[in-house]
């Protein structure tokens, strides 16, 4: 009787770790609402800026169908470069992609108009140390003074 309930408590624990072990990429299933108000109350943002839903963005109406859910946080002048950028795919294939339309968003969007020095001169560097990163199925931009600070609240927030 007590191999029995041995065997049968040794099946059920394999059971459990294999049915909560899904998302193994070491990344939680967090809403993208969840990840803007972390960077919000970080006070990480130097700039004042706008918010928008990242589907209302043309820019990435190519991936669109790919994107599950996703924000722009951009600074309210447009002489001033602090762009966050992410993204919630619907799974970690369609994140791939979605990165490479981000990485062309940084060559387009932030390289070519601020690597010269648009609008204030910092702009430069800020867009020289643009992050771009996939982590499972999450895809994030950041082009700020402070951008490895907002990537590791980021990384706080989605990682397990």
């Amino acid at each position: 009787m007590k191999k029995i309930l041995l065997v049968l408590s040794l099946v059920l624990t394999m059971g459990l770790v294999g049915c909560s072990s899904s998302s193994s990429n070491g990344y939680k299933n967090v809403s993208s609402s969840a990840v803007q108000k972390a960077i919000k109350s970080s006070n990480l943002l130097v700039e004042m800026s706008m918010d928008y839903d990242i589907k209302d963005f043309e820019y990435f109406n190519d991936v669109e169908e790919l994107i599950g859910e996703g924000f722009i946080i951009r600074a309210a002048m447009n002489v001033r470069l602090e762009d966050v950028i992410f993204i919630k795919a619907t799974n970690e294939e369609n994140a791939e992609k979605i990165y490479t339309t981000l990485e062309s968003y940084k060559k387009e969007m932030v390289i070519k108009p601020f690597g010269d020095g648009y609008g204030a001169e910092e702009n430069t560097t800020i867009a020289a140390s643009t992050i771009v990163e996939q982590k499972g199925n999450y895809v994030y931009l950041i082009s700020a003074k402070n951008a490895a600070d907002i990537e590791k609240v980021i990384i706080d927030t989605i990682q397990k």
